[in-house]
């Protein structure tokens, strides 16, 4: 009974498993991308110029409610402006004359993030934690014993019978070979 109730909960957990992989795979494409644009992209100063509040209302009828910024910066020696919402550039909050520290794709200075700085965390704390989840449970249903048969608390390990006139030496030289 134990062990059909193992192999059921290997099987149960599957679907949570796969969840636990896709999630790992987007935790590793965060922590991926946050550090390509780190290490490749410039950073820069930039200053917010101008700041307006906005609500979205969505198809099912919930409010969105975000801002629009503008914001002025020096890329490549060369001034530059970028103005569009906020969230596509990671700011969520600002006010006008905040300076806010960003990277800029040096081919193209129009691209910017500034989730760079905080995205890693994130993506680093779904890696781990769906990572660990999916270890242990392949370690615990596929790994862990995997040699070894189940063993019922209700029934003892077998017994190798030699025979019934044997001694316990001779059951023992039977069991182990003769030398």
């Amino acid at each position: 009974m134990a062990a059909m109730m193992f192999v059921l909960s290997r099987f149960l957990l599957m679907p949570f498993v796969l969840i636990a992989v896709t999630l790992f795979a987007m935790g590793l494409h965060i922590v991926g991308t946050a550090l390509h644009h780190q290490f490749a992209w410039h950073q820069t100063v930039a200053t917010v110029t101008d700041v307006s509040s906005y609500t979205e209302t969505q198809k099912n009828g919930m409010a969105t409610k975000g801002i629009n910024v503008a914001i002025g910066y020096v890329a490549n020696d060369a001034p530059m402006s970028w103005s569009g919402k906020g969230k596509d550039v990671g700011l969520y909050t600002a006010s006008k004359g905040d300076q806010v520290e960003l990277y800029y794709d040096p081919t193209d200075p129009s691209s910017l993030d500034t989730a760079a700085m905080k995205g890693w965390r994130g993506g680093l704390l779904l890696f781990a934690v769906t990572g660990g989840f999916t270890a242990f449970y392949v370690w615990f249903f596929w790994l862990r014993g995997r040699n070894a048969p189940p063993v019922s608390p209700m029934m003892p390990p077998p017994v190798r019978v030699a025979g019934a006139n044997t001694k316990p030496s001779q059951q023992q030289r039977d069991t182990f070979g003769r030398r």
